[in-house]
């Protein structure tokens, strides 16, 4: 199926966001990467705020994804392994997501839509409800329900372990973005490959 116009414009803004940063990114850089006229991005999104607000939700759609993995699989599979493939997902989403967010959390107005839930109007139907605080949700969600099968330790309290576990995989992303790879495994003793990184975690973390 050809790539729509939307789509096409969407996947530009992510890139050009990506290279230059929400603050030195245009309309008018981004369509000429899109290869269309500046005009015709408002004939897709309201404004420039909408437009980035959407490539930022664009990159989310990653996470969903695995989000919605993980609330299938419970009582499937081995809780380490259902944990590990979710925080592997984080953590390359969140290298993915925080040269962009960077930026964006001075700009009050896409900070304001972002908040107003903004992404989750152009998620997917089926997607689990846009915004952090709603995938931290799904993931306590997930860690009650194995609680309850008796897979999770009944003192284990899921919503820190939650934040434990995403923000383990953003110290990851954070690291690798700002100090290097170099620094993140002779100083902070972390592996590069986020696989076994997250691997790790969770191990620790579900002990």
């Amino acid at each position: 199926m050809a790539e729509s116009m939307r789509e096409r414009i969407l996947a530009a803004t992510v890139q050009v966001i990506k290279e230059r940063g929400v603050t030195a990114a245009t309309t008018k850089e981004i369509a000429r990467t899109a290869g269309v006229s500046e005009g015709s991005l408002y004939n897709h999104f309201d404004n420039k705020t909408a437009l980035f607000g959407s490539a930022i939700a664009e990159v989310t759609s990653s996470i969903r994804d695995a989000m919605l993995e993980l609330l299938s699989s419970a009582g499937q599979n081995t809780v380490e392994d259902n944990l590990t493939r979710l925080a592997t997902a984080a953590v390359l989403f969140f290298g993915e997501l925080l040269p962009m967010t960077g930026p964006a959390l001075g700009d009050r107005g896409l900070l304001a839509w972002l908040r107003d839930g903004g992404p989750a109007r152009e998620a997917p139907a089926n997607a689990v409800p846009g915004g952090p605080a709603q995938g931290h949700a799904g993931l306590i969600a997930y860690l009650e329900a194995e609680q309850r099968a008796g897979r999770i330790d009944a003192g284990a309290e899921p919503p820190f372990l939650a934040a434990a576990l995403l923000g383990g995989c953003q110290q990851h992303a954070f690291l690798t973005l700002v100090a290097g790879p170099g620094p993140l495994v002779e100083t902070a003793r972390l592996p590069v490959d986020p696989q076994p990184y997250a691997r790790a975690l969770v191990r620790t973390l579900l002990r």
